[in-house]
């Protein structure tokens, strides 16, 4: 019976070694088997929406550039966490037939879930041209940067203050001051404000941009925009202030990580 056991064992022993050496030379053809666990997909991002395209000529008083005309309209990006680097816009000018009569591309960036007014102003109209209408050009296929949840945007407060009536020589303006207050978590070099005037329809009569300097945190500064004076009367201003986040040369002062933005 000893000797029985003694060789069941050395063939168990034998049958293990050679099985696992056996193992070894087949595991690497081996297919390995696939996670049956959920697959997480990111979330499409939402285009960016142009509204309210308006045109403001500037013919039957001419101003100091000659028959010019404004164009402005509002971008809405939906995308909370997305937005675009290089948002390039072409506004153009056409006449009653269609024709595009005078061009104008300016690049443009468009902040994480923000409501944005893009303008050019005094587009010329040619000599012997006639203006009927404008339109804009987006990318149809934008290159959005996704920045990190914990990542602080561009935020600001606009205070609209007096809004008078002024000359250019002999061109009459609408002036808007107001005050615009820094309320982000860092600090930047450059602040547009862009913003245009309503009539009591809900008109766009007028529309003016400008630029204020160096806006540390929580610090105000005042601004001043002006348009053509409009042949009515002016209900309110709508201001809306923004600054080019993706631009390393935009920050004073850089808190924390920078690459956290990007």
């Amino acid at each position: 019976m000893h000797r029985v056991l003694k060789k069941t064992a050395y063939a168990v022993g034998y049958i293990a070694v050679a099985g696992l050496l056996l193992f070894i030379i087949i595991a690497p053809f081996i297919p390995k088997k696939q996670a049956t666990g959920p697959v997480i997909t990111p979330e499409p991002l939402a285009p960016i929406i142009v509204e309210n395209i308006v045109a403001i000529p500037h013919i039957a008083e001419q101003g100091p550039t000659g028959k010019t005309v404004d164009v402005v309209a509002r971008l809405r990006n939906n995308n909370p966490r997305a937005g675009v680097v290089k948002y390039p816009i072409s506004f153009t000018l056409y006449d009653a037939s269609g024709t595009a009569i005078q061009s104008k591309t300016q690049d443009e960036y468009v902040l994480p879930g923000s409501i944005q007014y893009v303008a050019a102003l005094d587009i010329p109209v040619p000599p012997g041209a006639v203006f009927d209408h404008a339109d804009i050009t987006t990318p149809a296929q934008p290159a959005f940067i996704v920045i990190p949840g914990s990542a602080p945007t561009p935020q600001f407060s606009i205070f609209l203050r007096d809004r008078t009536y002024v000359s250019s020589g002999a061109f009459p303006l609408e002036q808007q001051t107001g005050i615009v207050t820094n309320t982000s978590s860092f600090d930047w070099q450059k602040v547009q404000v862009v913003a245009v005037a309503v009539d009591d329809n809900g008109k766009v009569v007028g529309v003016g941009k400008t630029f204020v300097g160096k806006l540390l945190i929580g610090e105000q500064r005042e601004f001043t925009l002006q348009w053509p004076r409009p042949s009515g009367k002016t209900n309110r201003v709508i201001a809306i202030a923004t600054t080019d986040m993706y631009s390393d040369s935009n920050f004073v002062q850089i808190v924390g990580d920078p690459n956290n933005l990007r």
